[in-house]
């Protein structure tokens, strides 16, 4: 098959297509056929040295988590699944992958969090187990996977991990019946709002950088959007519309300056869920101190109070037209297109782009 392969080394090096052995699903493992792949601002991160996560990383590595694809074989002791199903999967590893008994997390449905994760590399996408999207196939293991609803367009699922990750952000903060402000308009920002309306947040404010963002912000329903590229300064406004602040923020970007942001404009005894990532930054607390803020991390997507994933939470919204995943798949390119693929999702004001994709038919 034909993969895109990463050796280790900083963008742009490091990258080469080459033909490899398709791998074959053993005992409750199955092989998909990639469809659609979006590109992950983690992937990003982590290629150009942003996140320092490649020394953890198996080498040479297949990228590609945010997948669509159609089950091509299956592994002995796998049911209700066929060939022939069209499927999205489920990042995350953890004790079911190594065939491990269920660590205290796993046991509890908190697999992003397993004890044994770092055994396997990573999840989908990270690792040598199974490979990635960056591919013409790839492994999933049978916990995994989901099927798409008839309905649901390959451009709308592509999305499905994505709008996942901001279900379970608004399961950690619950915005119901809250003034809520979402920092960042790119893929998972814009996801966090959708999830949010849904869930019930009073009323939404959205910081932007680039005006294309604040058009699909508000295409999304945001109730207020405020651009920095339009010269305005969202804390300001936000603060300003407010009077105190709002009751919640969501930090969809991850970095010293806007978690400054989201202190600055959270009400006193307020909370920040922060979902972006960020390893080390200089951060002036004495506001979050003085405010009595409360401060929460995101990772992943687990199961969730009411006994089900985000996955299948994030595929029943789009089956009832409750969220426009659509509006996000910016373009999408062939694998041999990589590297015009990689520029256009770094240079999001070049391009003006939220997701990209590879497809590969």
């Amino acid at each position: 098959m034909r993969a895109l392969l990463w050796d280790g080394k900083p963008y742009p090096q490091g990258f080469y297509l080459e033909d490899v052995e398709k791998p074959v699903p053993k005992k409750d493992w199955v092989l998909i056929k990639t469809k659609l792949c979006g590109i992950c601002g983690s992937d990003m991160g982590i290629i150009t040295g942003k996140m320092a996560l490649a020394d953890f990383m198996p080498k040479p590595l297949i990228f590609g988590h945010e997948v669509v694809g159609v089950i091509s074989e299956i592994g002995e002791g796998v049911e209700s699944l066929n060939v022939g199903d069209r499927v999205v999967v489920d990042g995350a590893a953890g004790c079911a992958e190594l065939g491990l008994e269920p660590c205290d997390m796993c046991k509890l449905g908190r697999y992003s969090l397993c004890y044994n994760q770092a055994l396997l590399g990573g999840g989908l996408g990270y690792n040598k187990v199974n490979g990635g999207g960056f591919a013409e196939y790839f492994l999933a293991h049978k916990s995994r996977i989901y099927k798409i609803p008839n309905n649901v367009s390959d451009e709308s699922a592509v999305l499905t991990e994505p709008l996942a990750v901001g279900i379970h952000s608004c399961f950690v903060g619950n915005p119901v019946g809250k003034k809520v402000a979402i920092i960042g308009a790119g893929a998972i920002g814009l996801q966090i709002l959708q999830a949010c309306r849904v869930m019930g947040a009073l009323e939404t404010f959205v910081a932007t950088e680039f005006e294309y963002q604040a058009k699909l912000a508000e295409q999304l329903g945001a109730d207020h959007v405020y651009c920095l590229e339009k010269g305005e300064t969202p804390s300001t406004e936000i603060i300003m519309a407010t009077g105190k602040g709002v009751d919640q923020t969501y930090d969809g970007v991850g970095s010293a300056q806007t978690l400054q942001d989201a202190i600055n404009i959270t009400k006193p005894r307020g909370e920040i869920i922060f979902v972006g990532l960020m390893r080390e930054a200089s951060i002036d607390f004495l506001m979050f101190s003085v405010k009595e803020l409360k401060l929460y991390g995101v990772n992943g997507y687990p199961l969730e109070q009411v006994a089900r994933t985000p996955f299948s939470i994030a595929l029943e919204l789009q089956e009832k037209g409750k969220v426009k995943n659509q509006l996000l798949l910016t373009k999408t390119f062939k694998l041999e297109e990589w590297k015009q693929a990689f520029e256009a999702q770094l240079d999001k004001k070049k391009h003006k782009s939220t997701k990209i994709a590879f497809r590969h038919y």
